[in-house]
């Protein structure tokens, strides 16, 4: 297993090295999925949650993108309560070397949750998140970005993010 890993982190560096940024096009569109693990008290009523996620990245200049992200977030059942979010958040990426950059995202999360005994609820909670990712150019105009982030987010609704995509210049 080992051997199988570091074969393909291996794969990964050498294709980013040949390929100092990301794509060729200056705007991106990136179509993903990603894994949720609540944080805190969150975990306490929420378990692992699933993601579909769209993002729009264009270029700020050197080596600066911004990024506007949208998707849809599922958290699993936990002690009787289910939570559901739509973020809506803004960002920047820094790309440092080949391929790998820093990136932070401030936004809006509308939450929707229910409880025992039909309880259900919505809120609205700012929120910031700060990770790193490596973005993977498979031609001139497709990639794959694989990233990590935590999202911090009021009234205990925090959680560590994985995220996978398919990313399309346009």
């Amino acid at each position: 297993m080992k051997k199988l890993l570091f074969t393909i982190l291996s794969v990964m560096m050498l294709v980013g090295i040949s390929n100092a940024q990301s794509l060729k096009s200056s705007n991106i569109l990136s179509l993903g999925t990603q894994l949720n693990f609540p944080m805190s008290d969150f975990s306490n009523v929420a378990s692992t949650g699933w993601g579909v996620t769209g993002q729009y990245e264009f270029h700020l200049g050197g080596a600066w993108n911004g990024t506007v992200t949208s998707g849809y977030l599922g958290f699993a059942e936990s002690n009787g309560y289910t939570y559901s979010a739509v973020p809506l958040v803004v960002g920047t990426k820094l790309y440092f070397v080949s391929g790998w950059y820093g990136m932070v995202e401030t936004g809006l999360h509308f939450y929707s949750f229910t409880g025992p005994q039909n309880i259900s609820d919505s809120k609205t909670e700012w929120g910031y998140s700060i990770g790193t990712g490596y973005a993977i150019p498979l031609s001139e105009n497709v990639g794959l970005d694989l990233s990590t982030k935590y999202q911090y987010n009021g009234d205990n609704l925090s959680y560590w993010n994985t995220y996978v995509s398919v990313m399309f210049g346009l």
